[in-house]
C-alpha cells in the first residue's frame, strides 16, 4: 500500500481515540456530539459511578475492512499513529479470538509514563462486521515497573462494518482511567484532545 494511503489510514484511526470538543448537542440517551468535522463524528458520555467521560467516535473509511483490521491488529507498528506510544507488543496470544497486548505510552514533563496490559477478544464476527473488546487485565507476564504507572482500560469496543468492498465504517467507544496524581479534568481533556497533538 502507497505511503500516503497508509498515512491516511492511520491519522483516520488515530482520530478514533481522542478529540477536542467544538459544540454539543444530545445523541442518543447520554452522549453529547462534540466533534463533527472532515466526516468523524466524535461523542462524549458521563459514566455512572465514574467522574472520568467516555467516548465514541464513528468514521467512514475508504479502505477495506480487512485492511483496518490488519492496521489494528499490527502491535508492533501501532507507534506510528498514536502519539506518545513507545511500543505496543503481544503478550500472549490465547486463542484465534483472543490475545493479550502491552502498550506503553511515554507521557511529556511532568506526568510519568504510562502502561496497559489488556485482553483483546474477537467478540463477533460476521461477514461484514467485527466487533473487538478490549479490557485491562493483570498478567505475570508484565509486571508493573518503577517509575512507570500501570493505567486502566476500563471499556475500549472497535466495531468494523463493511458498507462496500473499499469502504467501512469504524466506531470506537473508548473509556481509560489514566491512574496517577492526573487530576480528573486532566484526564477529561486528554481524552479529548490527544489527536490535534500528533
Amino acid at each position: 500500500m502507497a505511503t500516503s494511503t497508509r498515512l491516511s489510514l492511520f491519522t483516520c484511526l488515530f482520530y478514533m481515540l481522542f478529540t477536542i470538543p467544538a459544540h454539543a448537542q444530545n445523541q442518543g440517551s447520554n452522549w453529547q456530539t462534540i466533534k463533527d468535522e472532515d466526516g468523524i463524528l466524535v461523542y462524549s458520555a458521563a459514566v455512572s459511578g465514574s467522574d472520568i467521560i467516555k467516548v465514541k467516535t464513528k468514521v467512514i473509511i475508504d479502505a477495506p475492512l480487512e485492511r483496518i483490521r490488519q492496521i489494528l491488529d499490527d502491535a508492533p507498528q501501532r507507534h506510528q499513529w498514536v502519539p506518545y506510544l513507545d511500543h505496543s507488543k503481544v503478550l500472549q496470544p490465547i486463542s484465534e479470538t483472543q490475545r493479550l497486548e502491552y502498550s506503553l505510552f511515554d507521557a511529556p514533563w511532568p506526568a510519568s509514563n504510562r502502561d496497559f496490559v489488556y485482553r483483546i477478544r474477537l467478540q463477533q464476527r460476521q461477514n461484514d462486521q467485527l466487533v473487538f473488546r478490549m479490557t485491562s487485565e493483570q498478567s505475570p507476564l508484565m509486571p508493573e515497573q518503577a517509575g512507570i504507572i500501570r493505567a486502566e482500560l476500563v471499556e475500549s469496543i472497535y466495531t468494523l462494518t463493511r458498507l462496500q468492498p473499499q469502504r467501512t465504517r469504524v466506531e470506537l467507544v473508548f473509556h481509560a482511567d489514566l491512574k496517577g496524581w492526573l487530576p480528573v479534568w486532566i484526564i477529561n481533556i486528554v481524552q479529548r484532545a490527544l489527536p490535534f497533538r500528533m
